[in-house]
């Protein structure tokens, strides 16, 4: 967090500017801030878009010792999909996946799941290499329950690999990339 101080009308207060995730603003979440040596949870609350502002109420009497507020304002990262992967939902499927004419790879995933963030990089890579012959997908199965219901998605990642319509392989946790192209090549081979 950015930390700027602003003597106003109503008192002291001091500004912290904290930039959240596009997911983060829209689920809302919640941030630790320390100053003076002391640590204050900060919640911020789902909704809230770059501009608005958290107030934390009389928190410097709790870090400072004196009368103030601790005026938070958001900023939200915009979020764009991975190069070559194509972001999903439950409305585009179909169309995407199972009407496909290239084999595809769904990555069944959620923003909270640390293991889907140590393969996004393996499949962001695979997605360039095998442009044109292999389609790379990702789901968020927090937003996208139908998907998640009808694959019976039980852990994540879940990386299910489509051809004609129908799931050939798949892979479950998060493995290294040298088990995700042999299971990329099998896919373009099979019949």
């Amino acid at each position: 967090m950015n930390e700027s101080f602003d003597q106003s009308q109503a008192g002291n207060s001091v500004r912290y500017e904290l930039a959240i995730t596009g997911e983060e603003a829209r689920l809302g979440t919640r941030k630790i801030l320390s100053r003076q040596g002391k640590r204050l949870e900060v919640n911020i609350p789902a909704g809230v878009t770059t501009g608005s502002t958290v107030k934390l109420s009389n928190a410097l009497q709790l870090t400072d010792g004196h009368p103030g507020d601790i005026l938070i304002q958001v900023q939200v990262r915009e979020e764009k999909p991975p190069a070559g992967v194509t972001e999903i939902n439950d409305g585009t499927f179909e169309a995407e996946v199972l009407k496909s004419s290239l084999p595809v790879v769904v990555d069944f995933w959620a923003p909270w799941c640390g293991p889907c963030r140590m393969i996004a990089p393996i499949t962001e890579k695979l997605a360039q290499e095998y442009q044109g012959r292999l389609k790379f997908c990702k789901i968020n199965i927090d937003q996208n329950r139908l998907a998640a219901e009808k694959y019976m998605v039980m852990s994540i990642p879940l990386l299910l690999f489509f051809k004609g319509g129908r799931v050939i392989e798949q892979s479950i946790g998060a493995v290294p990339e040298s088990e995700l192209r042999s299971k990329a090549e099998s896919a373009l081979r099979e019949q």
